[in-house]
């Protein structure tokens, strides 16, 4: 395993235990404002952030989310760097590190933008869609190509698992954005300037975290390319 192999799973690794340390302390501080246990299915990123502004500590949780998802994006730069070590496709692995690095700014953004500014939340929730696609599609048509080289020789193994892999995060992503349950919005309506009516299983929520799932899970077909 080279040094850039190992910080590339470091990275990883560190990015995760911020992300998964800071929202276990979150969803504890929501549990304890007298709301049902904090569900993925419908509540919004935002509702977990516990960013206060006259509350110094609550500095931590945003720059710990901020910390854990650039770690987590930082592993595509640790390819980028193998590829071009090896000679390869520079190229596209340095493209793939941007749009991972613009999705982790734009899931941060949509921890702050609450649903009384809709529009704009609705904007943002778009763009991190879209970014995922954009590296989806990027990791399918390019990793597996036998026209390109990235760290290895191309060879059937590997352009075979990028393929399933990269394919089953589209139906994935597929499953999200064309969940039926967009015919039930009419159920999440304005009661105030802060709290949404809403169905059990929210659409835009699930959508939300969903995506940021598979921000991280992109790494997948890369990392088969970079170990196998």
């Amino acid at each position: 395993m080279s040094h850039l192999q190992g910080a590339f799973l470091i990275s990883i690794g560190i990015g995760l235990i911020f992300l998964v340390l800071t929202f276990v302390f979150e969803g504890r501080a929501f549990s304890k404002t007298g709301n049902s246990k904090y569900s993925l299915f419908r509540y919004f990123p935002f509702e977990l952030n516990c960013f206060k502004r006259n509350s110094p500590l609550s500095y931590v949780y945003p720059i710990t989310t901020l910390i854990g998802t650039l770690l987590v994006s930082t592993a595509f730069l640790f390819f980028a760097l193998e590829v071009q070590q090896s000679g390869g496709a520079m190229t596209i692995a340095f493209i793939l590190f941007v749009v991972s690095c613009l999705s982790a700014l734009v899931f941060n953004a949509l921890r702050f933008i609450k649903l009384s500014n809709y529009q704009l939340h609705l904007i943002f929730a778009v763009i991190f869609v879209c970014l995922n696609l954009l590296e989806m599609i990027l990791t399918l048509f390019f990793l597996p190509n036998t026209n390109y080289f990235y760290v290895n020789a191309p060879h059937q193994a590997t352009q075979i698992g990028v393929f399933v892999v990269s394919f089953l995060l589209l139906i994935l992503e597929a499953v999200l954005m064309f969940n039926p349950s967009y015919k039930r919005w009419n159920k999440m309506v304005k009661v105030d300037a802060e709290t949404f009516n809403r169905p059990k299983f929210n659409y835009l929520a699930m959508l939300e975290w969903g995506n940021f799932i598979i921000y991280i899970l992109n790494l997948l077909p890369v990392g088969v390319v970079m170990f196998f």
